[in-house]
């Protein structure tokens, strides 16, 4: 509901009429006020109706042509003009003018005060402060309750959706954390963070472009800036869209802002929620509570990391939690013995993994991505996670999918696992008696190519140890490990079942 030139005409009691600058009539008015000064357009901002009799119109065309361009360049809703004192109609050559600049020109009749028209812009005006007041009442809570249930997503879609323009959470990094109704194309993202750039210390503020009207709103606490909120629009914020925005960006600041106690508190929830669905299909509590890890589509994806002791995986968790905060994701770790698993959007790619698990420098870490996943299907994704951490190098994430490995199919992964006992066996049983680690002297032999230094840095022994250790694994399996068919069958039956 705006207040425009359309509207003000269809008031049939003020008997208006439109004689020129049809094209402008939807043009908003956000006041209306009377001069009769020679130049009114030094003393108006915009969005007015101007209402005037004439008293002082200049007398030569000219002159006329420049008072109402220069009223138009003001940006004024339009004229209304008096008829029956000064003048008996009005001017023809003011018609024309007023059509070419497209700035609507309306003939107010005598017996129609100028107050009348002010005092029917005034309450149309504030009916619409009213309307937006109980909108906003309405809407907020909304917002509010957004950010419990759902987190940042949630409040980036209910602002969208309230306002009906794009609204972008981006993070410290000025990466996107989420965006309503879709995502940003790379023109306008690099346009956002251009205004971001020009000056990184604003609270607020609007870049209007040919295309979009970008506004950005800070997010910070004490001083520490956290990300931003943008909305991006074919026109300017209105009143209640900046009480919105504001009100999400204060929630996104108290986000920010919360207790360790409380932060503790809801990670350990995430935790027990994680537990429950890497078990199989989570029950419904536990379920609308990962679905706040998933990416719009609602599809989630694990990665899993073993390190070389618990000490380092409890480190790690507590790393990985802090960077998915400073990047306004959910934290979903859980730390079990040497192995930390962490749920991320379906969307995310390895590269995202290797900077929020941070393993680069940490001894014996070692990374593995799963399939793309409902949340129903968390076990599954774990299962893969944990597949390709297997055949990661140290300080390696690998995602076998994405990579085309056989054993990212589950019948091929299937057959294989299946015949792990069979062919395996006489390892199994010569460990189980004698402690000998075969198992995992030949994986690491066959990691390695069969490279005899690699392999026995990889196992932890001499390298005539690892030597002594081939021969008794040919004897026993009765086999030839410098056949390559051989060494690339045993692989792939470790590889697709991993204990």
């Amino acid at each position: 509901m705006t207040t425009t030139v359309r509207w003000l005409l269809g008031q049939r009691d003020l008997q208006l009429t439109l004689l020129g600058g049809a094209a402008g009539q939807d043009r908003d008015i956000d006041c209306a006020l009377s001069s009769e000064l020679p130049a009114p357009h030094e003393w108006l901002a915009g969005g007015e109706l101007l209402l005037t009799t004439g008293l002082r119109l200049p007398d030569s065309a000219e002159d006329r042509r420049r008072y109402l361009t220069r009223l138009d360049e003001t940006k004024i809703a339009g004229v209304g003009f008096g008829v029956g004192l000064g003048f008996d109609d009005v001017p023809g050559d003011l018609v024309d003018i007023a059509d070419e600049l497209g700035l609507p020109l309306v003939k107010v009749p005598l017996p129609v005060p100028f107050s009348a028209i002010a005092r029917t812009v005034l309450d149309r005006i504030a009916a619409q402060r009213f309307d937006q007041f109980v909108r906003a009442s309405h809407t907020q809570p909304r917002i509010t309750r957004a950010v419990i249930a759902g987190g940042m997503p949630a409040v980036v879609r209910e602002l969208a959706d309230a306002i009906e323009q794009s609204v972008v959470l981006l993070d410290r990094e000025q990466q996107v954390v989420s965006a309503r109704p879709q995502a940003l194309s790379g023109e306008e993202l690099a346009s956002v963070r251009a205004q971001i750039s020009r000056d990184p210390a604003a609270s607020s503020g609007v870049t209007m472009t040919d295309q979009r009207v970008i506004t950005v709103q800070r997010i910070s606490v004490a001083g520490n800036v956290f990300g931003h909120l943008v909305v991006l629009g074919d026109t300017p914020l209105g009143d209640l869209e900046r009480v919105l925005v504001g009100h999400a960006t204060s929630l996104l600041s108290l986000e920010h802002a919360k207790p360790g106690q409380v932060l503790r508190d809801q990670q350990a929830l995430h935790a027990d929620a994680l537990t429950m669905a890497m078990a199989g299909p989570p029950p419904a509590a536990a379920r609308n509570i990962v679905l706040r890890a998933a990416d719009r589509e609602g599809r989630v994806r694990a990665a899993v990391v073993q390190y070389s002791g618990v000490g380092g995986a409890q480190r790690a968790a507590a790393s990985i939690a802090t960077e998915l905060q400073s990047r306004w994701r959910p934290v979903f770790v859980e730390q079990s013995g040497s192995e930390v698993v962490v749920l991320l959007r379906g969307e995310d790619q390895r590269g995202f993994a290797e900077s929020v698990l941070g393993m680069v420098g940490v001894q014996g870490a070692r990374g593995g991505l799963g399939t793309v996943a409902s949340v129903d299907e968390i076990a599954d994704s774990v299962r893969q996670a944990r597949l390709s951490c297997v055949v990661a190098a140290e300080g390696e994430v690998v995602d076998l999918l994405a990579q085309g490995s056989v054993l990212s199919l589950e019948p091929v992964r299937r057959a294989f696992s299946g015949a792990h006992d069979t062919v395996l066996g006489p390892l199994l049983e010569y460990d189980r008696t004698h402690d000998g680690g075969l198992v995992a002297t030949l994986r690491g032999y066959l990691l390695a190519n069969g490279h005899w230094e690699s392999a026995a840095a990889t196992v932890g022994v001499h390298r005539h140890t690892l030597r002594n250790r081939v021969d008794r694994i040919e004897g026993l399996l009765r086999v030839d490990l410098t056949d390559a068919r051989t060494r690339a069958e045993l692989l792939l039956i470790i590889l697709a079942d991993p204990r």
